[in-house]
């Protein structure tokens, strides 16, 4: 055989593996619905009285190849941000996890957590400059999936837990997939200094794709409850949930509450008060828009913690990200939904009725991770979005909910 015959040979056995799996490839992308996650966290990280801005940037390039970025973005004043590189991790949260007054990092890596701790404080450095703490959280049992974190004191006694929400694994054939899991991590340190690491494992619910959570107090006991966002399940199978609300004892033990809410490929959501009578709704995003769920507590009359759909939708496509405040100073939750390379504005009446406003839709990039704040201390929340350490930009509120970009 000719090295040219060899080369043809081998060529075209290396294009039949790749086509035979393509369909696990197009899976892995379709989990997720983008080939980026971004998440972000907001906090005066260096004690300048300015709000500052971690993002954690992840992109999918195969399935076994995540390019993660994590980037804290200091508030220079004057709508001026510089960046720092803080490590290489798909997903972040901030809080003061070890309890001496500054804010700390956790960020995922790979299917365990990690913190970065603040120097200030009980470690007597350099407010804003962060050092990785050193042994990882793992979860209870196998490493599981890459995920999603989000930090709450859901054992009641004063610091912050983390909840991560599991999603999605690596698939590449019917005998290495490996399911996601969400779990529970108990912060708890000792007098030493020394991080004990307590986690609890929802593996009862099987497996279920948790694109993104929201914690709150959905059924009004006074702890933090989680309402899930679920993916559709993974190519070539039908099992699969649709979103969840997990009710907590009060100690962090997450129960099902047996509720199955609706029956689209969920990727975002924001719990607020949306229709003003004291209990916790939710906004939920889809490739097919936004769907309003209303607490039947409240002047519904029902049990609270139970959900019930509205008949407003909000039309938007491939919704990566919602958040609720009061953008417009008039006392309720608005809406802003991104997709992925736009965001819009919708205006709450108060009683949990959307409007679109009449503003210019905000533009960016998918690479762009999306955070809301008052970065310039009038009092106002502005919006503010960053890719890795490249670029960013600022929308300032500039009274009643109308933005101006700043060059």
């Amino acid at each position: 055989m000719t090295k040219s015959a060899l080369f043809f040979g081998l060529s075209i056995l290396f294009l039949a593996v790749i086509l035979l799996s393509l369909p696990y490839w197009i899976g892995f992308f379709e989990a997720w619905g983008s080939t980026y996650h971004n998440t972000s966290t907001v906090a005066d990280f260096n004690g300048d009285g300015l709000l500052d801005v971690v993002v954690a940037h992840a992109r999918y390039e195969t399935e076994s190849a995540i390019w993660a970025h994590t980037t804290l973005w200091t508030n220079q004043g004057n709508g001026k941000f510089t960046p720092t590189l803080i490590a290489y991790r798909n997903s972040v949260a901030a809080g003061d996890v070890d309890g001496d007054g500054d804010p700390d990092l956790v960020v995922v890596d790979q299917s365990q957590l990690q913190v970065f701790l603040n120097q200030a404080g009980r470690q007597s450095g350099e407010m804003g400059d962060f050092k990785w703490y050193g042994n990882p959280i793992i979860p209870p049992g196998d490493h599981g999936t890459v995920g999603t974190v989000y930090l709450g004191d859901l054992d009641g006694d004063g610091d912050l837990d983390g909840f991560v929400a599991g999603c999605c694994s690596m698939d590449m054939g019917p005998n290495l997939y490996i399911p996601s899991h969400a779990w529970v991590w108990l912060n708890d340190w000792q007098e030493d200094g020394w991080l004990k690491r307590q986690t609890l494992s929802l593996k009862e619910l099987g497996d279920v794709r948790m694109r993104a959570a929201a914690l709150g107090d959905l059924d009004g006991d006074g702890s933090l409850d989680v309402f899930a966002a679920v993916l559709a399940p993974r190519l070539g199978t039908e099992s699969g949930h649709p979103d969840l609300v997990l009710l907590n004892d009060g100690l962090g033990t997450l129960r099902d509450s047996g509720q199955r809410l609706g029956d689209v490929n969920s990727t975002s959501v924001a719990l607020g008060d949306l229709d003003g009578d004291g209990d916790l709704d939710a906004l939920v995003g889809s490739d097919n828009g936004v769907s309003l769920w209303i607490n039947q507590g409240g002047a519904q009359g029902g049990q609270q913690g139970q959900f019930e759909l509205a008949e407003q939708t909000i039309p938007a496509g491939q919704v990566q990200h919602i958040f609720l405040a009061d953008l417009d100073e008039d006392g309720d939750l608005d809406a802003l939904v991104a997709g992925k390379t736009q965001a819009a504005i919708w205006w709450n009446d108060e009683g949990g009725n959307f409007t679109r406003a009449n503003q210019p839709i905000l533009r960016f990039t998918q690479r762009h991770g999306l955070a809301l704040a008052d970065f310039d201390g009038d009092g106002r929340l502005d919006i503010f979005a960053s890719a890795y350490n490249d670029s960013y930009s600022l929308w300032l509120n500039q009274g009643q909910g109308s933005f101006r970009k700043m060059p």
